[in-house]
C-alpha cells in the first residue's frame, strides 16, 4: 500500500511523515534493522575517544610530514601561500577532492537528490570531471607559464590591474559571506544531528571554525594540503561505508535499486516527482528537478568550469605542484574519482528515499526525514554501527575543516598578495604580508561565526549554494574563458563583458520562472558577444575613444617549475569521458550488469593511470630557476600605475 501510494504520479504523498499514514493503514511488511540499537549518547565516551584519536592523529602526522618530507622554499611568501611549489600529484589530487568534498556536498547534494526524486544531481559531481579535463589541458599550462599564486593574477597579466582587483574583491566577499559560513553551518548541523547534541548550533560551528583556522592561518597551504590527503583517506572509507551499509537494509539490496527504483536512478530527466512544501508538510508532485537534462552541457558546464578552472580555493592547490605534469596528473586523478563520487554524494539520497517508501523501521520507529537536508545525517545514524560514529564524525569534521581552512587560506592569499601588497604597502616584506594575511583570515573566521547560524532559515542548502555560485561566477568565468581562448580582446572589452554579465545575472533574479542555469548560459552568451563587439568592430571602439584594433596578447614567460606536460594526459582524458558516458547509460537504462562493467573498467583505468610517470625535476639550473621565480613574482606584484595599459606590466 505504501509503495503504490508513494510511487503514484497522480497522488501526493507526505515524505518523511509515513507514521501518519501507518496510523490509518497497517503497513503490510515492516523491515526491521538491528545494526544500530542504541542512541549515540549511550556510547559517548567511546565516540569521543575515537573522534579525538583520528583528529589528533591527522594533526600529528601532518606536522611530521611537513617538517621532514616536504620541500621548502627560501621565499617566505612562496612557502606560505604556494606550499613552496613542492606538492606531488597525489597531494594535489587528495587536497582537490577533500576541498570540494564537504558537508555542503554530503548533506546538501544528498538532500537535493532526495528532493528531486532522481539522480539529476549527479551532474554536479560526475559531470564536473569534464570541467576538470579542461582545467588540466587548457588552463594549467597558461597558469604555470606565468608562475601564478592566485588565479586573479592571470587577469592582471592578460588584461589589467583594475579587472584583477575587481575579481579578487568578489572572491573575498563570496568566501567571507557565503562559502565559509555555509561550510560551518552544514558541518555543525551534521555533527549535532549524528550525536543528538543538545547545544546551540553556533557553539558547534564556532568550535569547528577555530580548528580550521588553526590549520589555515598557522600552517599555510602545505599543512592544509597534507591534512586534506589524510582526511580524504578516512572520508573515502566512511563515505563508501554509508551506502553499502544502507543497501543491506533494502529488501533485495543493490538489485532493488535497479528493479523497483529504476526511475530514481535516471540522470537525464526533464520532470520528476519532486518534493515540495505545502502548508507545513512535504509532498511529492510532478515538477522540474534541480538539474533538468537540457542544462547539463550549457549553464551547468560553465558553472563547473568556473569552480574547477578559475576558483582560487580549488586551483591554488594545483598551482603549488612541483611541476606542470604533477599538477595535470593530480587534476585528472581527481576527475577519475569524481566520476564515482556519486556513490557518496547522491546514492544515499536515493536509498533514503526508498527506505521511506518501504517503511524501514529503526529502533521501533519508521525511518522518516523531516526535510531534505536531514536525509544524510539520519541515514548515518540509522545504518552505521554505534562504535563507528566517533570515527565517522572525525572524518566528517576533517572534510569540513578541509573546505573551511582552504577557503580561509585562499582568502588570506588574495588579500595579502592582491590587496595589501599592491595598494596598502608595496614595500612590505614577505613576513609582513604573511602577518597581515593571517590577521585578515582571523577576522574572516569571526565573521563566519556570526553568519553561520543564520543559514538555518535557508531551505535547500545545496541549491542555495549553487545559486550564489551562479550569481558570483558569471562575470568571472566570462573574462577568464575569453582571455584563455583568444588573444585579441583587451582590458576595455573585458570590462564591458564583465559589466554585461553582472547586469544579466542581476536582471535574471527578477524572472523566477527562468531556471538559474539557463540564466547563466544566456548571460554568458550576451557577455561574450559584447566582448566580441568591443574587440572586432573598429567603429564601436572609436566611438568609445579606444584604439580601432587592440594589440594581441603574448605571453613571454616560461614558468618557475618544469613545464613538461604529462605524457598520458589526453589518453586519460579520453578514458574519463568514456567512463562518464558508460555510467550515464547504465543508470539511465537501469542496467545492473552494465553498471558492474563500468566499475570493472574504472578500476583498470585507475590502476593504469597511477603507473604513469610525472616530471619531478626542473630542467633549469638553480640560478635560472631562482631568476624565473623572481620574474614571476614581479608579474604578481603589479603596481596601480600599470592599470593604464591594455595589459598588466611587471
Amino acid at each position: 500500500q505504501v509503495r503504490s501510494h508513494f510511487g503514484s504520479s497522480n497522488r501526493s504523498v507526505c515524505a518523511g511523515r509515513l507514521h501518519h499514514i501507518e496510523q490509518e493503514r497497517r503497513l503490510p511488511t515492516v523491515h526491521t534493522m538491528s545494526t544500530f540499537e542504541s542512541m549515540p549518547g549511550d556510547n559517548l565516551a567511546l565516540h569521543i575517544c575515537t573522534f579525538l584519536a583520528w583528529t589528533g592523529g591527522v594533526a600529528a602526522i601532518t606536522w611530521f610530514i611537513c617538517r621532514n618530507y616536504m620541500g621548502h622554499s627560501s621565499n617566505a611568501s612562496d612557502e606560505y601561500f604556494a606550499g613552496g611549489r613542492s606538492l606531488k600529484w597525489y597531494v594535489c589530487a587528495g587536497s582537490l577532492m577533500l576541498t570540494n568534498l564537504s558537508t555542503e556536498q554530503l548533506v546538501g547534494l544528498n538532500g537535493s537528490v532526495f528532493a528531486d526524486g532522481c539522480l539529476a544531481g549527479i551532474w554536479w559531481e560526475a559531470g564536473a570531471a569534464l570541467a576538470m579535463i579542461v582545467t588540466a589541458t587548457v588552463f594549467l599550462p597558461k597558469y604555470f607559464a606565468l608562475g601564478l599564486t592566485t588565479t586573479s593574477g592571470f587577469l592582471g597579466e592578460r588584461y589589467d590591474l583594475t579587472l584583477r582587483t575587481m575579481v579578487s574583491v568578489i572572491f573575498l566577499i563570496y568566501y567571507a559571506l557565503v562559502l565559509c559560513p555555509l561550510v560551518l553551518y552544514t558541518g555543525a548541523l551534521a555533527i549535532r544531528d549524528i550525536f543528538d547534541l543538545n547545544v546551540p548550533l553556533w557553539v558547534v560551528s564556532s568550535t569547528i571554525g577555530l580548528l580550521g583556522a588553526a590549520y589555515a592561518l598557522f600552517g599555510g597551504l602545505k599543512a592544509v594540503a597534507v591534512s586534506d590527503c589524510l582526511n580524504g583517506i578516512g572520508l573515502l572509507v566512511a563515505g563508501l561505508w554509508v551506502p553499502i551499509a544502507a543497501l543491506q537494509v533494502l529488501p533485495g539490496g543493490m538489485m532493488s535499486l535497479f528493479e523497483e527504483g529504476s526511475s530514481y536512478l535516471q540522470p537525464l530527466v526533464a520532470t520528476s516527482m519532486i518534493l515540495t512544501e505545502k502548508d507545513g508538510t512535504f509532498v511529492r508532485e510532478s515538477g522540474v528537478p534541480s538539474v533538468p537534462w537540457h542544462v547539463t552541457l550549457t549553464g551547468l558546464a560553465l558553472t563547473n568550469m568556473y569552480y574547477w578552472s578559475t576558483n582560487q580555493v580549488i586551483v591554488q592547490r594545483v598551482l603549488a605542484a612541483e611541476s606542470l605534469s604533477n599538477g595535470q596528473k593530480g587534476v585528472l586523478f581527481a576527475a577519475m574519482m569524481k566520476v564515482i563520487g556519486f556513490t557518496m554524494l547522491c546514492l544515499p539520497g536515493i536509498i533514503g528515499m526508498m527506505m521511506v517508501r518501504e517503511g524501514v523501521v529503526v529502533n521501533g520507529k519508521v525511518f522518516e526525514v523531516g526535510k531534505p537536508d536531514q536525509v544524510y545525517p539520519h541515514l548515518v545514524k540509522a545504518v552505521m554501527p554505534k562504535w563507528s560514529l566517533g570515527f565517522f564524525s572525525a572524518v566528517l569534521l576533517g572534510s569540513v575543516l578541509s573546505t573551511f581552512n582552504s577557503a580561509l587560506n585562499s582568502a588570506a592569499t588574495i588579500f595579502g598578495l592582491e590587496i595589501y601588497k599592491i595598494y596598502m604597502n608595496r614595500e612590505a616584506t614577505d613576513e609582513k604580508v604573511i602577518k597581515v594575511a593571517t590577521i585578515f583570515g582571523a577576522s574572516m573566521t569571526l565573521l563566519s561565526f556570526v553568519i553561520a547560524p543564520q543559514l538555518a532559515h535557508v531551505g535547500a542548502i545545496f541549491t542555495f549554494l549553487q545559486r550564489m555560485n551562479a550569481i558570483v561566477s558569471l562575470p568571472i568565468v566570462t573574462v577568464f574563458f575569453v582571455g584563455i581562448a583568444t588573444s585579441l580582446p583587451d582590458a576595455f572589452s573585458a570590462k564591458v563583458g564583465f559589466a554585461v554579465a553582472a547586469v544579466a545575472v542581476g536582471a535574471g533574479q527578477f524572472v523566477p520562472e527562468l531556471q538559474f542555469l539557463h540564466l547563466f548560459f544566456i548571460g554568458f552568451v550576451l557577455a561574450a558577444s559584447a566582448m566580441a563587439l568591443m574587440t572586432y568592430v573598429p567603429a564601436v571602439r572609436r566611438v568609445l575613444c579606444q584604439e580601432p584594433k587592440p594589440s594581441p596578447y603574448e605571453c613571454t614567460k616560461t614558468g618557475v617549475v618544469d613545464m613538461t606536460s604529462w605524457g598520458p594526459m589526453y589518453l586519460v582524458a579520453g578514458a574519463v569521458v568514456g567512463l562518464l558516458a558508460m555510467l550515464v547509460v547504465s543508470l539511465q537504462l537501469a542496467s545492473f550488469w552494465l553498471f558492474v562493467a563500468f566499475w570493472c573498467v574504472w578500476f583498470v583505468a585507475m590502476v593504469w593511470m597511477m603507473w604513469g610517470k610525472t616530471t619531478t625535476s626542473a630542467p633549469k639550473v638553480a640560478g635560472d630557476l631562482e631568476a624565473s621565480k623572481e620574474k614571476a613574482d614581479g608579474a604578481e606584484e603589479i603596481t596601480p600605475s600599470s592599470a593604464n595599459g591594455s595589459a598588466a606590466t611587471e
